[in-house]
């Protein structure tokens, strides 16, 4: 029993998700993190097909929740606007 709790928290700490927008449909991306937690779901401000606004014109709570996508994701620890401008040139392109 402890063995498979183990198992299970280790899975939750090093996978994650995000959900994208195409076409009128949700697709859920997974993805292992490159850093333990136990959040699982991810936003990524620019997974849909609307208009894509610079990194500095991003509300604040959207901005810290695509720097956390970017740190779990890519290992992209640095929050400032170049580090996450190059973490949003790392996003497929099919998300």
């Amino acid at each position: 029993m402890a063995i498979g709790a183990g198992i299970a928290l280790v899975a939750v700490a090093y996978s994650g998700y995000v959900h994208s927008y195409l076409d009128h449909e949700i697709q859920t991306t997974f993805f292992i993190k490159r850093h333990p937690t136990l959040q699982i779901e991810f936003d990524d401000p620019f997974a849909n097909e609307g208009d894509d606004i610079p990194i500095d014109r991003l509300p604040p709570s959207d901005r810290s929740h695509f720097a956390d996508y970017c740190k779990y994701r890519f290992g992209v620890t640095d929050s400032s606007t170049e580090a996450l401008e190059a973490c949003k040139a790392r996003i497929p392109g099919y998300l």
